[in-house]
């Protein structure tokens, strides 16, 4: 008998995907303040292996923050272990969403949106990110446990992550690491 299908795991098949690595630079103190910092590294190290391993396309972004024109200059440092490779992409945010870089937004109209977003700020960049995704009627996967959020007033980092999590169900798929790898690899073996 054959293997029941998941069709959301296979819409857009024919476009390889992008994996956007959300925030892996350093902020100063910034580590202390997520509960799940360490996993959600450790995840995203995963599918970036995963992700070189089956020749998907990879786009670093980072949010700078000028306080003056010669402040946009300085750019921060990676997080050890991602730093861009040269057949990367690279795209510097000065707002949320990732499609306020408008070479980040022509990138995803070549390859209709279909992306899979992680990192830190997953209630910040991702979220934004993924609504206006949903707007232009782009696919993306959010990766769940490789992506991190900031406590919210009275919400633990946990907590607030969790919410994010179901309110991004609402624009697109909501997966794990393992199960994105899975797709991966189908997707690799279905060629």
């Amino acid at each position: 008998m054959a293997a029941v299908i998941d069709f959301l795991e296979f819409k857009g098949q024919s476009i390889t995907p992008t994996l956007v690595l959300v925030g892996l630079h350093q902020y100063p103190g910034v580590s202390g303040d997520f509960g799940a910092y360490g996993n959600m590294l450790s995840n995203c190290r995963v599918i970036l292996d995963r992700a070189r391993a089956h020749n998907i396309s990879v786009a670093h972004v980072r949010s700078i923050n000028p306080k003056s024109a010669s402040d946009r200059l300085r750019y921060p440092a990676w997080i050890a272990g991602f730093e861009p490779v040269r057949s990367d992409m690279v795209f510097d945010l000065l707002q949320p969403s990732c499609y306020s870089n408008t070479e980040f937004s022509r990138a995803m109209e070549y390859s209709n949106g279909n992306f899979a977003i992680a990192g830190m700020f997953g209630e910040t960049a991702c979220l934004s990110t993924a609504i206006d995704a949903h707007h232009r009627r782009h696919d993306f996967t959010y990766i769940a446990d490789a992506t991190a959020c900031r406590p919210s007033g009275s919400l633990s980092s946990h907590l607030f992550h969790d919410a994010i999590s179901q309110v991004m169900s609402a624009y697109g798929t909501v997966t794990d690491s393992f199960r994105w790898g899975q797709c991966l690899a189908r997707r690799e073996g279905a060629k």
